[in-house]
């Protein structure tokens, strides 16, 4: 299981507080992506695939976790570029065929992973709201949940999507027919990357980010604005 990181909202920081705001950024990044990984290295190891943590990836220690390119390289890259781009955190090995229940480890699995993310941002909305109401002042805490619950709320929605290779194509295809699922094969999955793309510069992505957002906001008894 890959978690996928949509990078469109880096930009390069041109004051000291957008300096300090990148590197709460990397900081809460690195973290929510150590937590979904490590949720998809438990939830396979709860459902008898114990691959992950016999290699060490059931852990939320970044290192394990982080790939190269797509949670190294792209993001610096974003910082010196206009470019859109989608990452992508090191692939937590999973068997199958270990599971007891095949078709439900596969679909626990896969939506552990985005669930992870929903946790942690809900419990940033909560703490967010907490310490609006009694320490406005703490800037740098209110900062590290503003960027968690943005971030967050982002990896949760996007890595729904059932676009392969997104968690969300995983368990759709879970409840497809034989043929449905053979005709996805054939037509959805060559061109997962290029539909990923489209729907980033488009706007498309955006515009859901926003929507979940602004749910989420709403819901933990934040501002909406």
């Amino acid at each position: 299981m890959t978690q996928w990181l949509p990078l469109s909202f880096i930009q390069m920081p041109q004051t000291a507080g957008e300096w300090i705001r990148i590197v709460q950024f990397f900081i809460v990044f690195y973290f929510s992506i150590s937590f979904h990984e490590c949720a998809h290295a438990w939830a396979a190891y709860r459902n008898g695939d114990d691959t992950a943590r016999l290699m060490g990836r059931m852990t939320l220690n970044p290192i394990p976790h982080l790939d190269p390119i797509g949670t190294v390289l792209l993001p610096l890259l974003m910082l010196f570029s206009s470019l859109r781009l989608i990452g992508w955190a090191r692939p937590v090995p999973v068997n199958p065929l270990r599971f007891r229940n095949q078709r439900r480890g596969e679909i626990e699995t896969s939506l552990a992973g985005p669930l992870s993310n929903l946790i942690l941002a809900i419990g940033c909305v909560l703490l967010l709201r907490v310490l609006l109401r009694f320490a406005p002042a703490w800037d740098v805490p209110i900062g590290f949940l503003a960027t968690a619950v943005l971030l967050n709320t982002a990896l949760f929605v996007f890595n729904l999507i059932p676009i392969y290779p997104l968690d969300g194509s995983h368990i759709l295809k879970n409840f497809l027919s034989r043929e449905a699922t053979q005709a996805y094969d054939r037509y959805i999955t060559p061109y997962g990357w290029i539909i990923l793309l489209v729907l980033l510069y488009s706007g498309v992505l955006h515009i859901v980010f926003g929507a979940g957002l602004l749910l989420l906001r709403y819901l933990g008894g934040l501002p909406v604005f």
